[in-house]
């Protein structure tokens, strides 16, 4: 209340525009000092008309999970295999925000499904490739979990495009084995079940699709990395690892 106060009296005294251009300034120092960055105001995809949009039905109804530069990734992503054959698959959901903008990129009229698997129970337990150089995981078993209802809710104007698959990776794959993939999404944070993943949807992947990896760049995750690098060292496709954290490889 006391912020929303400010920031209406700011906008009356200095007016709208030249108040946020204060306040965009003020919040670059304070995030300098401490380390950190602001996303800069001139980068056209915070006013893509499709990523306001589902940035804000996220924000409407509450949806907490990934931050904005890797949401617009995947909207983007899932913009650019529109036209290529297969549905899209993910790994790890929490929330079902990464959910919202694959489906919202791959567009309105779009017959493309979303089978995402997921054990609702959080993380499961962490193995020596998840080990930090600090000695330790950043996780231990069940961090993470979100309830399967609160996701199925989160993404019910989707209707029967979302299936959603309840188990621990790899055991509900078998439900896809017969379907190819345009899009791949792997957000489960550990060795075990990246590799997993990886290995069972990247020959499914169709030429042009895209496999995304959330947290390749990630120093909590650094068992996500190893599989990736990993499964890909004797592959043809090489491996971009994002400024976001993200890692995206288009199979050829």
């Amino acid at each position: 209340m006391i912020i929303k106060a400010i920031d209406t009296l700011g906008g009356l005294l200095l007016g709208r525009e030249t108040y946020r251009r204060w306040h965009y300034k003020l919040a670059k120092r304070l995030a300098e000092r401490q380390g950190f960055e602001v996303y800069k105001k001139q980068m056209i995809w915070q006013t893509d008309p499709e990523f306001v949009e589902a940035r804000d039905k996220a924000k409407l109804r509450g949806i907490q999970g990934i931050p904005n530069d890797r949401s617009y990734t995947l909207l983007a992503l899932a913009r650019l295999v529109r036209e290529i054959e297969g549905n899209f698959a993910e790994c790890g959901s929490r929330y079902g925000k990464s959910s919202l903008f694959l489906l919202s990129g791959a567009g309105p009229q779009s017959a493309k499904r979303l089978h995402v698997f997921d054990s609702f129970e959080g993380l499961s337990d962490p193995g020596q490739d998840d080990i930090q150089t600090s000695g330790k995981s950043e996780w231990s078993k069940g961090d993470l979990a979100v309830p399967e209802d609160i996701v199925r809710r989160n993404l019910s104007e989707f209707g029967d495009r979302v299936v959603l698959h309840k188990g621990w990776i790899p055991e509900r794959f078998g439900d896809v084995e017969d379907e190819e993939f345009s899009l791949v999404h792997i957000d489960v944070d550990l060795y075990e079940p990246t590799l997993a993943a990886v290995a069972f949807f990247y020959p499914k992947v169709k030429p042009g699709g895209v496999i995304l990896c959330d947290d390749y760049g990630s120093a909590d995750c650094p068992g996500a990395k190893k599989a990736i690098d990993e499964f890909f060292s004797d592959k043809p496709e090489k491996i971009l690892s994002m400024t976001s954290g993200q890692s995206l490889v288009i199979k050829s």
